[in-house]
């Protein structure tokens, strides 16, 4: 649960939790309300794709929706045999339209993803030997992205499991970002204050995810105005299911960790939560979340469920 020594790290946690940014899509009025409110039934899309994306050994792995332009886009993970990738796919047209190549072998699988204006976190890492990631911060508002140069890189090396990425989570803060890596199978969960205008990352808190938790494929973080929550998704027992979990209160960092609701989605046209799922607000508050089936083809189904 972290080290002993950390006077300085919980009181910079604490100036950053006590200073929600209010208006950049990532809080609700009531996290707990609203994810009770999340339809289990989606709204289908189908996406029309021309784009040869590497699937052999790989599969979707995250997505999330952004506004580029003045136009929603869903950005969507994946990895393969030879590359990590983003498939960029364009809701007003139901489109692919472009892939975007972030890191060749052995960097070749981008786990769970999220964003927070005008960044996206992904994780990449070593899928084969598992001792090595490089999580990423992409500004997807200029051309940082679709570069595939991260404004910041936090990189990550150990025994085999343990320093992997496999779902990454981003949550804006008055300074700076609060990021959560999670490694193989979400069973460690590293928190970290990153700043990467200027090149600052600091890990705050590490949490060992007790037994009965998910196999996460993905954790979105999301506050409302007296907490910071994650949301965990994967499949059990064949059912997309989400898992709603109490981070820590606002106004001093005191990690409380709890899973304290958890909700079944049904899936429609091949669509699984094992593969890509991230979570959205909308500019009217409301929760949305999105889904993709695991292998990419020439049409590519999309489940959306959302708070009414």
């Amino acid at each position: 649960m972290g080290t002993p020594h950390v006077f300085l790290r919980i009181f910079l946690m604490a100036q950053l939790l006590m200073h929600p940014v209010l208006s950049l899509g990532q809080q609700v009025e009531n996290v707990p309300l609203a994810f009770d409110a999340l339809s289990s039934e989606p709204e289908v899309l189908l996406i029309n794709n021309k784009i040869k994306v590497p699937h052999r050994n790989g599969h979707f792995q995250g997505v999330q929706l952004i506004n580029k332009n003045g136009t929603e886009k869903l950005l969507v993970s994946g990895s393969s045999r030879s590359k990590a990738y983003v498939l960029q796919i364009d809701l007003t047209t139901l489109n692919s339209e472009t892939l975007i190549t972030l890191m060749k072998d052995p960097y070749r699988h981008a786990g769970g993803i999220q964003v927070s204006e005008p960044y996206l976190i992904v994780g990449i890492e070593d899928n084969i030997i598992k001792t090595t990631s490089k999580v990423g911060l992409y500004n997807y508002q200029n051309n940082s992205l679709a570069k595939a140069q991260p404004g910041i890189t936090i990189n990550r090396e150990g025994e085999a499991k343990r320093f992997t990425a496999g779902a990454t989570g981003l949550l804006a803060m008055e300074e700076g970002f609060l990021a959560v890596l999670a490694n193989w199978d979400s069973r460690n969960w590293d928190f970290y204050h990153v700043e990467p205008e200027n090149g600052k990352q600091e890990l705050l808190f590490s949490f060992k995810a007790p037994q009965g938790w998910g196999s996460y494929q993905s954790i979105n973080l999301i506050q409302d105005s007296s907490a910071i929550y994650a949301l965990g998704f994967y499949k059990k027992d064949m059912v997309g299911t989400a898992d709603l979990i109490l981070v820590s209160k606002l106004g001093s960092f005191d990690p409380i960790m709890e899973k304290i609701r958890s909700k079944t989605f049904n899936c429609k046209n091949g669509v699984d939560f094992n593969s890509a799922v991230g979570l959205q607000v909308d500019q009217k508050g409301k929760l949305h979340i999105w889904a993709t089936q695991a292998n990419p083809a020439k049409e590519i189904a999309i489940n959306k469920f959302s708070q009414p």
